[in-house]
C-alpha cells in the first residue's frame, strides 16, 4: 500500500484513498483508512438475495439505481464508505452518481454486519450516514437473522421504523409495493 496522507494532521483524504495501489477493500472513515475483510458466506448469500429483490423492484418501477459493494460512496473529503447495497432515487441520480461512485448521500444504504466490522457499521457509519442525510439505513444482523430498518428524522437521528425476523415479510414505505419473504433470503441451516 502506498498511502502517505499529505494532510497536516496525518489523516487520509479521498485523493489518498483513490490513489491506493493494491486490490484490497478499504473504507475511509473520517481520515482513518480501514481494511475491510472479505464477508462471510452467510453475509454474501443474504445480500445477494436481498439486493436482487430490491434491484429488480427498483428497475421494474423505474425508481432509480442500486449498487452492490464494492461501490464507493464519498460522503466527505475524509470519508469514503462501501455499503453492501446502495440505492439512489431517479430524481437524484444525475446529481449523486458519477464514474467514481456516489458523491453525496444515497437515499438508502444496507449494511450487513460482520464480526470484524459490526462496531464500525453500528456506531461510526450509522452516525456518519445520519450526519450526511442518508434517509434510510438498513442494518442486517446475520447471527439472529434480524433486519432493522431506520429512517432519518428531522432531528438528524435515526428512528427504528421496523424490524424483521427470519419468518417475517419485509415491507417498507420507501418501496411500498415490494414484499420479500425473509425466510427465502437466508442460506439453509447446515446440520
Amino acid at each position: 500500500m502506498a498511502i502517505s496522507p499529505e494532510t497536516t494532521d496525518g489523516r487520509a483524504t479521498v485523493e489518498d484513498y483513490m490513489n491506493l495501489d493494491d486490490d484490497r477493500r478499504y473504507e475511509l472513515i473520517e481520515g482513518e483508512l480501514l481494511l475491510t475483510p472479505a464477508p462471510t458466506s452467510t453475509h454474501q448469500h443474504f445480500i445477494t438475495q436481498f439486493g436482487a429483490e430490491i434491484a429488480i423492484y427498483v428497475r421494474n418501477e423505474g425508481l432509480g439505481r442500486t449498487y452492490d459493494a464494492p461501490f464507493d460512496v464519498i460522503l466527505a473529503e475524509d470519508t469514503v464508505v462501501q455499503p453492501d447495497l446502495t440505492f439512489v432515487a431517479s430524481e437524484r441520480v444525475d446529481e449523486v452518481i458519477d464514474e467514481q461512485g456516489a458523491k453525496g448521500a444515497p437515499d438508502l444504504v444496507v449494511e450487513v454486519l460482520s464480526p470484524s466490522t459490526e462496531r464500525r457499521d453500528r456506531i461510526a457509519k450509522r452516525r456518519i450516514y445520519a450526519e450526511k442525510g442518508v434517509e434510510w439505513l438498513i442494518i442486517v444482523d446475520p447471527r439472529p437473522r434480524v433486519v432493522e430498518v431506520f429512517r432519518l428524522q428531522q432531528s438528524g437521528k435515526y428512528l427504528l421504523e421496523a424490524a424483521f425476523g427470519e419468518d417475517d415479510t419485509f415491507q417498507i414505505e420507501l418501496f411500498d409495493a415490494l414484499t420479500i419473504e425473509m425466510a427465502e433470503l437466508w442460506p439453509p441451516d447446515e446440520d
